[in-house]
């Protein structure tokens, strides 16, 4: 943990990289010099004939803030390792675009990973911005539901506790579970806005205080309908379903989805330019871009409205 952040980095295996919590990393170094001292032991003692050129340092990025945001940073981590090295990552979770704005503040992130546009205030602070997507809200259901179609209207009543069971829209006779995220999320504001409105939630609904908390939850739960960050779905193969709505659905991105896009990007300080620069740069080349595309990403309509 660094300042109530768990901490996770990136190694390499077999040529892949992988991000693992430090305590992972330290039981895998002890196995390997375990290994090492066996092998050695074995061998007589005999010292390898040539030695080890020795690594050139790598520049490291400290990242943290919204989940679903920092979810498809770490996508593009790996790319970036695979297409150009020279960066290290190290990944803090559970801090939200507050939180990731925060520890850039105060100097404990290079880059906050947020899931809206900055706040007035926050410009105000010293921060800049940097948007690479946007990102679609979709309704999704448990996987064991059928149902590939609601209208809006049924998904405003079902979230409000007018319709409370499946069979109402066209499902089994059993009760709809309910998960919601709380009323600062924007998740929420985006479902408020599109379809929801300003009425309470459903008696008996269940409210998830992260994006990967609720991810955990859909993946075991039944009879449930919740939202998601699309491309957290798409990106992580999650076993749910993504409903379409009034027909519209959110896996083309020509569609009239009724739920907006939130914006993905990242803030920092320009004292911290030089460093993280290759990396935003990388985010927004048309490569990139074409591989957010494919995991239901779409590109910056207007990026100067970021203030980059």
């Amino acid at each position: 943990m660094v300042n109530g952040y768990a901490l996770s980095s990136k190694v390499k295996i077999g040529g892949k990289s992988f991000f693992v919590d430090k305590l992972t990393m330290f039981g895998t170094a002890l196995l390997i010099l375990m290994a090492g001292a066996f092998f050695v032991g074995c061998s007589g003692g005999e010292k390898l004939s040539e030695s080890r050129p020795a690594l050139e340092p790598q520049t490291t990025l400290r990242i943290s803030g919204a989940g679903g945001t920092t979810r498809v940073l770490k996508l593009l981590a790996d790319a970036h390792e695979h297409k150009h090295g020279g960066l290290d990552f190290e990944f803090l979770s559970g801090s939200g675009s507050s939180g990731g704005v925060k520890g850039v503040l105060q100097g404990q992130l290079h880059l906050g990973a947020m899931s809206r546009l900055p706040k007035e205030k926050e410009f105000t602070g010293g921060i800049k911005y940097h948007q690479f997507g946007q990102d679609r809200v979709a309704v999704v259901t448990s996987a064991d539901m059928s149902i590939s179609n609601l209208t809006s209207q049924q998904v405003k009543d079902i979230f409000l506790g007018v319709i409370t069971s499946w069979s109402e829209v066209g499902g089994p006779e059993v009760r709809i579970n309910i998960l919601v995220r709380e009323e600062k999320d924007s998740n929420t504001k985006i479902m408020r806005k599109g379809i929801i409105g300003d009425g309470p939630f459903a008696v008996g609904s269940v409210t998830m205080t992260s994006e990967n908390d609720t991810k955990v939850a859909m993946a075991t739960a039944t009879n449930t309908i919740s939202y998601l960050a699309y491309s957290g779905v798409r990106i992580e193969e999650l076993p749910v379903h993504s409903l379409a709505l009034d027909g519209q659905d959110p896996a083309d991105p020509n569609s009239a989805y009724p739920l907006e896009s939130r914006p993905l990007g990242v803030s920092y300080l320009p004292e911290n330019l030089a460093k993280i620069k290759p990396f935003l740069d990388f985010m927004i080349t048309p490569e990139t871009q074409d591989l957010l595309a494919g995991r239901g990403i779409g590109p910056v309509e207007n990026r100067a409205e970021a203030r980059n």
